[in-house]
Order: C-alpha cells, then structure tokens, then sequence
C-alpha cells in the first residue's frame, strides 16, 4: 500500500494512456459501482485517480494484487518498466515544479576534499510575472514546489571533507514590464483559458505530455524561438531534472499566458520538423 501512495501520481499519468485498458484487467478486484465510478469519469486522469484511490482503500492484499498486474502489463505501458526495473532510471530522483519567477535547485555534490564549499544561488525576480505561476488542467503532485518568487534549495552533498560551507541565496525583485530580450512578451493581457486555442490544449494535455516527453530540449527550444516563453522561463524549464516534469510546466506556462501564447505553440507544433520529431502529434 505504502508503494502505490508513494508513486500514485506517476502511476496515474501513466496508467492514462489507456485507462480503460487497466480498468477491465482490475474488473475481478472491484465491485460493480467502484467500477462505474472510475469508468464514468470525463478524462482519463480522473478515471485513473479514482481507480488508484480506490484499490489504496482496499488495503495490503489488493495493492499487491493491482502491482502483480501492473507488472504483467509493462508491455502496454513502457514507462511502467520504471516502476519495476530500478536499471531503466538511476534512481528515483525527486520531482520539482518552479514558476517562471522561482527557482529550485537539485545539484548532487559528492567525494570531493575542499577547504571551503561555496554554494550560491543568485536569481532575479519580476513580481509582475507571478501571474504567469498558475498552473491550469492537470497538475501531478511534485516533492518540491516552488511559487510566487521563491527559491527551493534541495541540493544534495555527501562524502565530501570540507572545512567551511557557504550557502548563499540572493533574490534580487526587479520591475522591468518586459521579458528577459527585446522582444515584446507574447500576450501582456490577463490570461484566458476561454479561447479555442487554450481549450485544445488542456483536453489534450495528457497526451502532449506523453508525446513531447520523447524529446523535452527540441520542442523548448522552437518555443522559445518564437518568443513564447523568455530566457528565464526557458531556463528554469530546461534546469528540471525529469523530462515529464519539463513538459508538464511548459504547458502550464504556455496555458497560463493566454489564448495567444496557446495559439502560437499550437502553431508550433504544427511545424513539419515538429512533427517529424513527435510523430504521434498527427
């Protein structure tokens, strides 16, 4: 029971792909009106929340029973190799979701002999872009949370031999009513979620995410070509350590800049190196 709470948010990203596949595989653990609940959801993130919660509820024997077919199905879903093959990931490394105007830093730092350590982490903040933390459709618990200008250090050191450590943390609150370039920002109006363009995107979020996983760096990098995003929010998308967590905060960003960021990025990804890239977004 204690594993399946631990990794109950990945499971039902993953587990979403084809929810109504695991739901007929569980059909002997549930009782008919559980299986309903789950099954009459409206997206498939919800059915696979219900379903998780559901078997959690049922107790030791019943978590043991779902993992038992969890493992016989990796083959539907690969990422559930994961969850099973510790080899096809180092470790399970924490998650981390920033804003475009926080930070959080995730640096191993190991076996090394120093007599001091200096660890600064220097960042400048626009209070006017808080706006732009909020996050819309599904958004996956992460270990760490960073909103609203804050920093997260969650830096790990071990077997090292130093003298002296200095850990420092500089915010510096800057007004400047622009982006980071010179470039005007996409959509300066209050974000929208209303629009044609941004309602496409969260129906489809889910397989967004499962789709430009593949290739996290390649699709950052076109988005902020076309000026959707600005060097920072680049940056602290392209600092998170997991590829799902980077598309997952891109989209958020993107949903929260309004119908004209979100009518960009679908033109984004209607390029033909895009596709050719992402072959599942025809």
């Amino acid at each position: 029971m204690d594993k399946l709470e631990s990794v109950k948010a990945r499971l039902c990203t993953w587990l979403s792909e084809d929810p109504d596949f695991i739901l007929t595989k569980c059909g002997n653990m549930l009782l008919m009106n559980e299986f309903l609940e789950a099954q009459e959801r409206s997206n498939a993130l919800e059915k696979m929340e219900v379903l998780l919660s559901t078997i959690i509820t049922k107790g030791d024997d019943t978590c043991h029973s779902f993992l038992d077919i969890l493992e016989e199905n990796q083959a539907h879903y690969q990422q559930l190799k994961q969850l099973f093959n510790p080899a096809t990931q180092k470790s399970a490394a924490p998650t981390a979701h920033a804003d475009s105007c926080s930070v959080v830093t995730m640096r191993e730092i190991t076996d090394v002999q120093l007599e001091t350590l200096n660890v600064e982490i220097k960042t400048e903040m626009d209070p006017q872009s808080w706006k732009t933390g909020t996050a819309v459709g599904p958004v996956l618990q992460r270990d760490y949370t960073a909103l609203n200008g804050s920093v997260i250090c969650a830096d790990k050191i071990s077997g090292v031999n130093i003298d002296v450590l200095n850990l420092s943390v500089s915010v510096k609150s800057v007004n400047t009513g622009r982006q980071d370039t010179a470039t005007p920002s996409v959509d300066e109006t209050p974000p929208s979620h209303e629009g044609p363009a941004a309602k496409m995107i969260i129906s489809k979020k889910l397989r967004l995410i499962h789709c430009l996983s593949a290739d996290p760096s390649f699709i950052l990098q076109n988005v902020q070509q076309k000026n959707i995003v600005s060097n920072r929010e680049y940056g602290n998308l392209k600092d998170l350590s997991q590829r799902e967590d980077t598309v997952i905060n891109l989209i958020d960003l993107v949903i929260g800049k309004g119908e004209k960021a979100c009518s960009l990025f679908l033109e984004v990804l209607k390029q033909p190196d895009i596709l050719e890239t992402y072959p599942n977004l025809n």
